[in-house]
């Protein structure tokens, strides 16, 4: 088991505890949730119809139909079945996500909290809720893995248990500013599964997808060890 950063960790579960009544993280508007109503009014829901890798289209497809596939799926289709996003990945929830995971503004998970309590189980015959972990020396550094928080949140929400099935093998760079080909390279063979999937319908949780490598090599991971079929639900994804 690695090593725990207690001071950072200490400040992830204190916050938790205290920081109960604060102004709107975005206005600064003193008001009964995170995010006061008018903010909430800057982050749009992506639309339904999406594409299996999580890309939005612009005409819903016809009824009973499954969205198409944009061009990129399909030249090279991902190896998990489908994803879903909430929102995209830009102002304000950026800053939000940002805030959360590299400058320890751990408050703001009261706000994507809130974001989440709406969240359907996109897909009911799931089994179990996967998060997309980070390697364990990032995680020290952090005090926390934004993803794992992420699943325990819905894993109530959506009363699914939460199994850490993935283990980060190596310390990947950061996929930040990377092109899709560089992002593919840098995660071969990244993720080792840990636990017995075999049969069981996965949902992988992650904040943020961009170009969906990191994603898919996670799902090749589940479904080499056997699992039925891996889906991929995300709180934002760049367009």
């Amino acid at each position: 088991m690695p090593p725990v950063n207690l001071a950072a960790a200490t400040k992830v579960y204190c916050s938790t505890l205290f920081n109960q009544s604060v102004p709107c993280l975005l206005c600064g508007i003193r008001d009964d949730q995170p995010l006061c109503s008018h903010c909430l009014t800057l982050l749009q829901p992506l639309p339904n119809n999406q594409c299996r890798c999580g890309l939005p289209f612009s005409a819903a497809p016809a009824i009973s139909e499954a969205p198409p596939l944009c061009g990129r799926c399909i030249r090279r289709p991902p190896d998990f079945a489908s994803s879903t996003a909430l929102y995209p990945y830009q102002f304000p929830l950026d800053m939000l996500i940002q805030g959360f995971k590299y400058h320890g503004k751990l408050v703001n998970e009261r706000a994507l909290q809130q974001l989440l309590s709406d969240a359907p189980l996109p897909w009911p015959d799931s089994d179990l809720i996967c998060p997309l972990p980070v390697h364990w020396l990032r995680r020290w550094r952090r005090g926390f893995d934004q993803s794992e928080r992420l699943a325990q949140l819905l894993s109530r929400h959506w009363q699914r248990p939460v199994v850490p099935a993935l283990k980060r093998c190596r310390a990947t760079p950061h996929q930040q500013g990377l092109t899709r080909h560089q992002r593919q390279r840098n995660l071969r063979k990244a993720f080792r599964c840990q636990s017995d999937v075999r049969g069981k319908h996965l949902i992988l949780v992650d904040d943020v997808m961009t170009t969906g490598a990191t994603a898919r090599e996670a799902s090749r991971a589940l479904l080499t060890a056997g699992a039925a079929s891996v889906r991929v639900w995300c709180l934002a994804r760049a367009l």
